[in-house]
């Protein structure tokens, strides 16, 4: 059975009753890198929040959620960016979710009120095609929803999806469980990798043996694979490299790339009732950089 974008807050809330750092992203934004983390680091509440950080600064809240449960997914556009902020509301078992739209000075305002998510919007990658209208992965299609609507598909692309991510050029990646497409927003089909995952793996995260996270520049594509517990990349001749190789409990999540840097994003999987350590490193030709190490 496929595990809705291996929501670790969702997994671990529920199934081990202790907390983990949320669900959400890894986005460069100029010169900018924001990523979804809490805040403080162990903060038994789990209030979400945005990072942000560059070069010659401390990695530093943006953003911080007034509310436990919570989880902070982000979108860029030029210098604008989106947040869906999602809580969980225990009294009813169910998500909400609102939309705010601010910039890299922590300024934000909410463009769309809190509404029952059931479709856990912005967990497997989102954009804002306008401040009225979302386009969401939600497994196992991509959709597209007007404020205050139902959601609608937006691609017919005969293929089951887990995430999305939009490119900054405009094109989409499309993330199934171990083939990877590259496409115009149409679901026109430049590019396909196959076999992303190998067959024979030892005690994964979880027991997931998949691709948590992509992203693509210059013809080479950059992964975050919890079967090997590593991150790799493919350039444009199909060529594998291994980036980086982690040991467990350490556990790979998001991908970003800036210019020719590989930012890698991990953590510590261990579940013994305390937050996860995060671990995001910058990584180039040249030097392996530490950006946000905690532990």
């Amino acid at each position: 059975m496929y595990l809705r974008a291996i929501s670790l807050f969702t997994i671990v809330m529920f199934a081990f009753k202790v907390q983990a750092h949320p669900t959400g992203n890894l986005t460069v934004v100029d010169d900018y890198v924001i990523w979804s983390y809490v805040n403080p680091v162990q903060d038994e509440g789990h209030h979400a929040c945005i990072m942000i950080w560059k070069e010659g600064t401390e990695p530093r809240p943006l953003i911080t959620s007034k509310f436990p449960a919570s989880d902070f997914m982000a979108y860029a556009k030029n210098r604008t960016v989106y947040l869906i902020e999602r809580k969980y509301v225990e009294e009813n078992d169910t998500f909400e979710a609102r939309v705010l739209k601010g910039s890299l000075d922590g300024e934000f305002e909410e463009i769309w009120p809190w509404f029952r998510d059931e479709w856990r919007i912005g967990e497997g990658g989102f954009a804002m095609l306008s401040d009225d209208e979302i386009v969401f992965c939600s497994y196992p299609e991509i959709l597209r929803l007007k404020k205050g609507k139902t959601p609608k598909p937006f691609l017919e692309f005969g293929h089951e999806v887990k995430r999305v991510r939009f490119l900054n050029d405009g094109d989409i990646l499309l993330l199934a469980d171990d083939r990877c497409w590259l496409t115009d927003n149409q679901g026109n089909v430049f590019r396909e990798w196959k076999n992303l995952t190998e067959e024979n793996v030892d005690e994964p995260p979880l027991g997931r043996n998949q691709i948590f996270d992509i992203d693509y520049s210059d013809g080479k594509l950059l992964l975050a694979y919890w079967g090997k517990r590593c991150f790799y990349s493919i350039d444009e001749n199909g060529n594998k490299e291994i980036v980086r190789q982690l040991d467990t409990p350490n556990t790979p999540h998001w991908v970003a790339f800036r210019g020719d840097e590989k930012l890698l994003f991990a953590s510590k999987l261990i579940f013994d009732g305390s937050t996860p350590r995060p671990r995001l490193i910058s990584v180039s030709d040249k030097e392996t950089k530490a950006i946000w190490i905690t532990d």
